[in-house]
């Protein structure tokens, strides 16, 4: 074998390992933005229900509203507001967070926004509906649309009120 052909091989070897690095990086960050986002409901779903036990009803919302935008960036106790007084009650939740947008379709949108966390309430209900750019077999969510509500995670887009 000439030293030529030596050099080629371990230029393909190195391109490839390249290769499969560089997609377990994207595919790292990807899982990261997911695993924010899934952070993100739950906290959202941890604040509804101490919201729940204060008022006996969920943040009421007939029309779905985005969440993290400049009039929903704090849940208290008047429910969704701009951001959160320094004086008065502590809020259910200070900063109602929007998700990372990178590596999103678009498929969720509310308010004329869209890549957001999308809420809807009633007395005895709420949904938020979200994106995700892979699944968790674990939690029941897949790619794309999936829904959180009271009673837990599920794939596709939220039933109606």
């Amino acid at each position: 074998m000439t030293r030529t052909a030596e050099m080629l091989i371990i230029g393909a070897i190195i391109g490839v390992i390249g290769l499969i690095s560089g997609y377990a990086v994207l595919s790292a960050r990807s899982h990261t933005r997911d695993i924010t986002r899934l952070a993100n409901v739950r906290e959202m779903q941890m604040a509804f229900e101490l919201y729940f036990q204060g008022h006996s009803s969920y943040p009421i919302s007939a029309e779905p509203i985005a969440l993290g935008q400049a009039l929903t960036a704090c849940l208290s106790q008047d429910g969704f507001s701009g951001p959160c007084p320094t004086n008065g009650p502590t809020p259910y939740l200070q900063l109602v967070t929007a998700p990372p947008t990178a590596g999103l379709g678009g498929e969720v949108s509310c308010s004329d926004v869209s890549d957001v966390y999308c809420y809807s309430g009633s007395e005895d209900a709420f949904r938020i509906e979200f994106e995700l750019e892979g699944g968790n077999a674990t939690l029941g969510v897949a790619s794309g649309v999936n829904c959180l509500t009271q009673d837990g995670f599920s794939a596709g887009v939220c039933a109606a009120l």
